[in-house]
């Protein structure tokens, strides 16, 4: 976790590092610069020439040489992997500006020979970016504005034009809501010394907490701490909005933006409990019974439950500045990194904030596929994502012991290579749909 701002000198070493690294299978990548956004083009080594082309991105993440551009390239596509003007620097985000750079990644790939169709492929942080976009495309500039949004798009995203798919490969609900989920409400600042609730503890094993594996929080307390974890975040939306208030009046010390911190809540040190405990059926497992893609390529229909195992260092590092806090700007906090709640789980305002993927489905009708990793915490999210689309033509799968980045999980196995063709079966289930349409 640190204030970052990447250098001129920086780009070219991050551009020269993708060129270099090998994809076996694949063309180039070749580099393009977008505007303030750069990118790298991912092709087929042979074939037919492609006439489908992925967008891969993300809000702050290099993806130049990211691995869903190679592995789509080896199933004979074009992707697109392109890093947004504000690569590095989560602290300079300003969310809706982002849509600029997906829309100038849309016009390239639709001017290139023999392209004829554009699917969005959101993972991660790049899931909201895609469904910000989509949603304005097909219902206009009044998709990121209204008197309920804690940030709203300006014109500029006015007449951008749609794309013909969406994929969802384990898009996470939102940027606020991870934020919220992470939040350990246990802890105050009082008098600058630490505070711990132990009636909200997450690391007391009175409470559930397992140090030497995974955990087991009662649904009463699982209710209490996402309770108050939606109370910590509103509490921080309105200092945010404080300041922004101080800023218009002219009485605030900077005029345009501020550092702003979100304590005991960074990803890697989180307190978020489904981390802790896969058993959490908030986060951690279908509501319905659903496609599962097993390791051997079959798929059955069952209700899913994740493999994931419970981490337990999270009780270390949470109360460290390094793994324990988000450091922000006030813009970065309020377009990007807040949504209102009154639940962490069943009571956040997805549409309020531009930021969600969660509301973005809800108005995107282009064909959609969800898949989700099985061995990591948002399962019930993108079961949320798929119940709540808009499309009709719409498809659902867990990817059985994939990790967030695609991968087998190693740790979940009982058995040695147990889920090793995890990767491998995303993307020739990615390529079987796409395929099936265009």
């Amino acid at each position: 976790m640190a204030w970052q701002s990447i250098t001129s000198a920086c780009i070219a070493t991050a551009i020269s590092l993708a060129v270099a690294l090998p994809a076996a299978a694949q063309v180039g990548p070749r580099l393009v610069q977008l505007g303030p956004a750069s990118a790298a083009v991912h092709m087929p080594a042979g074939g037919p020439a492609p006439h489908v082309a992925f967008l891969v991105s993300h809000r702050v993440a290099n993806v130049l040489n990211n691995n869903a551009c190679r592995e789509l390239a080896q199933r004979g596509f074009m992707a697109l992997c392109f890093n947004t003007r504000f690569v590095n620097n989560e602290p300079a985000v300003k969310w809706e500006e982002i849509g600029l750079d997906v829309k100038a990644a849309v016009e390239f790939v639709r001017s290139q020979p023999g392209i004829t169709k554009v699917v969005l492929f959101g993972h991660s942080g790049g899931s909201p970016m895609m469904t910000l976009y989509e949603g304005v495309a097909e219902n206009g500039t009044g998709f990121c504005k209204g008197a309920n949004k804690l940030t709203q798009c300006g014109e500029e995203l006015a007449g951008v034009k749609a794309a013909d798919a969406l994929v969802l490969a384990d898009a996470h609900p939102g940027n606020g809501v991870n934020v919220i989920r992470n939040i350990n409400p246990a802890i105050s600042l009082v008098n600058n010394k630490v505070v711990v609730d132990p009636s909200l503890d997450p690391f007391d094993p009175k409470n559930g907490f397992n140090p030497k594996g995974n955990s087991k929080y009662s649904a009463e307390f699982r209710d209490r701490y996402y309770r108050a974890q939606s109370r910590k975040m509103n509490e921080l939306i309105a200092e945010a909005q404080k300041i922004q208030a101080s800023m218009k009046a002219g009485t605030h010390r900077f005029p345009d933006n501020d550092v702003f911190m979100v304590p005991f809540s960074e990803q890697e040190g989180s307190a978020l409990l489904g981390a802790m405990d896969p058993a959490s059926p908030e986060t951690m497992m279908t509501a319905s019974p659903r496609k599962l893609l097993k390791n051997d390529g079959t798929i059955v229909t069952r209700i899913v439950k994740g493999v994931s195992v419970g981490q337990y260092d999270h009780a270390r590092t949470n109360l460290t500045f390094e793994d324990g806090n988000r450091l922000l700007s006030v813009q970065a906090f309020l377009s990007a990194n807040a949504v209102k709640s009154t639940h962490a789980i069943t009571g956040v305002d997805h549409c309020s904030s531009n930021n969600s993927t969660t509301c973005g489905v809800r108005s995107i009708k282009i064909p959609t596929l969800v898949a989700a990793m099985g061995a990591y915490n948002f399962i019930r999210d993108q079961e949320i994502m798929y119940e709540t689309s808009a499309a009709t033509d719409k498809d659902y799968i867990v990817i059985e012991g994939a990790l967030h980045g695609y991968n087998g999980c190693r740790p979940c196995e009982t058995t040695p290579g147990q889920y090793a063709n995890a990767t491998k079966n995303l993307f020739d289930y990615v390529a079987k749909w796409t395929n099936e349409r265009f």
